[in-house]
């Protein structure tokens, strides 16, 4: 079911459940509850699990049964993590920051205005921290850090398996992004 305003990208595929007010990129996949979001292009969210006032990165993938809560049980205002510290929002809704190529497990839950970073890989039977910094592996800290060469051997995998092959910087633009994780 669309609710509207709703836009679709090109080649993207619409599987099932409930989409409003929802800008979905090309070439994304994505089925069950979503309110309030973009899904940047070839983000793939093929399984129930609600999805609301999020922003999802290029190539993310969300596990079966993923959730983010985008109310806090206060009905108050959500704060952010941010680079230059926690942030007042003003929004009573708002739900997680996806990075590029972050991925979640089945039946990950994500708490109001989770951040979780670019190439992250969270899993496991607990819930995750608000902050997942970029190239985390696990379900908490401390976080094993997914190895760079390992990284780039699964996104070429991911990219290939939808007919798109990295271009000649990916490498290091993503070393640049490894390398940055620190600072965050």
């Amino acid at each position: 079911r669309l609710v509207g305003p709703c836009l679709i990208g090109a080649g993207s595929t619409v599987g099932g459940g409930r989409l409003a007010c929802c800008s979905i990129g090309p070439a994304v996949k994505v089925s069950g509850e979503m309110s309030v979001c973009v899904m940047i292009g070839h983000a793939n969210k093929g399984h129930d699990g609600f999805v609301g006032h999020s922003v999802i990165g290029r190539w993310a993938n969300l596990g079966a049964g993923t959730i983010t809560s985008n109310l806090k049980n206060s009905y108050g205002e959500v704060t952010l993590w941010t680079p230059r510290g926690v942030q007042r929002t003003g929004q009573q809704f708002l739900g997680s920051l996806i990075g590029d190529h972050a991925k979640t497990g089945i039946g990950t839950r994500l708490s109001t205005g989770s951040v979780i970073g670019a190439a992250a890989n969270v899993f496991g039977t607990r819930m995750p921290p608000k902050v997942v910094p970029s190239f985390a592996w696990g379900d908490g800290e401390p976080w094993e850090t997914f190895a760079l060469d390992r990284f780039l051997v699964v996104a070429a995998r991911v990219m290939g398996r939808r007919g798109v092959a990295a271009h000649a910087e990916a490498g290091a633009h993503w070393s640049r992004v490894f390398a940055a994780r620190d600072g965050a």
